[in-house]
């Protein structure tokens, strides 16, 4: 199994920030994030190598899960110590993962940078996973319908069913975005108004790497997503 980066910093404190990195990110774009972050809040981000995604569907879906039972259980047992609020910061793919995760532990709020809705569809038709998905179409006879059957759990949209209803959602889309086509961004807008979960959505024009880039360097929108904590 890949191994799974931790950085962490005051655990012990009552409100807990996870941040979750993006595929092929680096986890020092989230340097200045991590400074950031006022001293009353603990944090604690995941990093994981490029090959949890990878042209065999079975083997991706693993490496996800293994990904999301690892914070599950790292959350809950920062739960069990004492009362916790929890917030999520995710990129990208780490989004998804925000996403998914939100719905399974309480979150209060999470604040998602060019995220996607479908993991089979963004995959499928993203410019970055053309090679991987032809690959996948050659050496396991993959279809997208087959796909989105076999990466339904490792997905969003087959979440917001339970405590996700309660969490506020802020969401930065790129109107440019080539990695996770729009379509699948807006599909997840229409996800949270059908809900009625309580949502927040800023667009740009930058293409989906240099808007995560900006995110990292200018990290304005980081600092007021804190400042609106209660």
């Amino acid at each position: 199994m890949y191994k799974i980066t931790k950085i962490k910093d005051r655990l012990h404190q009552e409100k807990i920030i996870v941040l979750i990195d993006g595929w092929s990110s680096y986890e020092s774009l989230y340097f200045l994030i991590r400074k950031a972050i006022p001293k009353e809040y603990g944090y604690i981000q995941y990093a994981y190598p490029n090959k949890i995604l990878c042209s065999d569907p079975i083997k991706t879906k693993d490496n996800f899960s293994h990904l999301i039972n690892t914070i599950i259980k790292d959350l809950d047992s920062l739960k069990d110590k004492k009362q916790r609020y929890f917030y999520m910061y995710g990129q990208s793919l780490g989004g998804l993962f925000c996403m998914i995760i939100s719905d399974k532990i309480k979150m209060e709020k999470v604040m998602l940078i060019v995220p996607g809705y479908n993991l089979a569809e963004a995959f499928w038709k993203g410019a970055s996973t053309q090679e991987l998905k032809n690959k996948m179409i050659k050496d396991y006879k993959t279809t997208l319908s087959k796909l989105k059957k076999i990466w339904k759990e490792i997905s969003p949209d087959y979440y917001f069913k339970r405590k996700s209803h309660n969490t506020e959602f802020n969401i930065i889309l790129s109107k440019n975005d080539k990695v996770i086509p729009i379509s699948n961004g807006k599909k997840l807008i229409n996800l949270l108004k059908d809900k009625n979960i309580k949502e927040h959505i800023s667009w740009t024009h930058l293409p989906h790497q240099l808007e995560m880039l900006k995110e990292g360097i200018f990290i304005n929108n980081f600092k007021k997503w804190i400042s609106d904590f209660k």
